[in-house]
């Protein structure tokens, strides 16, 4: 399929305070409801941590509109998921922003100058209110045409939409590789 995708901001927990908090689960609980993810996840050979805390992702959501307009989103993104997910890391700590804009070859100082401004709070604020319009529940939600899938899902759910909307394949199957297929 023929598709472009384009990441805009959402808030998981809208009410994590700026220091985050602790998971409002217990650790079993956090298991089993992470169950599903954790094993697509290790198929596609990405790695997971555990956490105890809830990291307030605003200011990653911000830091993360300064680098779309400086053209190193997907760098980025890519680098606060493995941060936050692989990692464990708070990235709702500007020390821990800088260092990731930093190694993705961002101007640190001038993103933490934008954060500080609040110059990128509008934007995102603007994608918050999209997603709470149209009813988003979940990350990663993909909207495509009038259908929107809720949470990661194996390729053939994107298949089986594509076909309910009539979108033809433009070539290999290439799910897995990053590529559009």
């Amino acid at each position: 399929y023929d598709v472009g995708v384009e990441c805009r901001p959402y808030l998981p927990a809208p009410d994590t305070p700026p220091e985050g908090r602790e998971y409002p689960f217990p650790p079993e609980v956090r298991e089993e409801r992470s169950a599903g993810v954790r094993q697509m996840a290790a198929e596609a050979g990405l790695p997971m941590t555990t956490r105890d805390w809830v990291s307030n992702s605003r200011p990653a959501l911000e830091a993360a509109e300064f680098a779309r307009e400086q053209g190193l989103f997907d760098p980025f993104h890519r680098a606060v998921f493995r941060a936050y997910h692989a990692e464990g890391r708070d990235i709702g700590k500007q020390e821990v922003l800088r260092e990731i804009a930093t190694a993705v070859g961002l101007d640190a100082d001038g993103m933490i100058e934008a954060l500080n401004e609040g110059r990128y709070t509008p934007r995102v604020e603007e994608d918050l209110a999209f997603s709470r319009e149209i009813g988003l529940t979940g990350v990663p939600a993909f909207i495509i045409g009038n259908r929107a899938i809720v949470g990661a899902q194996p390729y053939n759910v994107f298949e089986y939409v594509m076909d309910l909307l009539g979108r033809e394949k433009s070539g290999q199957n290439n799910a897995g590789t990053g590529d559009s297929g």
